[in-house]
């Protein structure tokens, strides 16, 4: 979950410069953070 939250931050930092490709690259971090998480939540829970 911490890393979900880091991701995010970093989405908001690059997307605060208001150019398309820092929007684009935040959201690909968000997006690579949210996947970790479900994949560490599927092993937890899958074995």
């Amino acid at each position: 979950m911490m890393r979900l939250v880091l991701a995010l931050s970093a989405a908001f930092a690059v997307s605060s410069c208001g150019t398309t490709k820092g929007v684009f690259d935040g959201t690909g971090t968000v997006l690579e953070g949210v996947a970790t998480d479900l994949r560490s939540a599927g092993n937890v829970f899958g074995g």
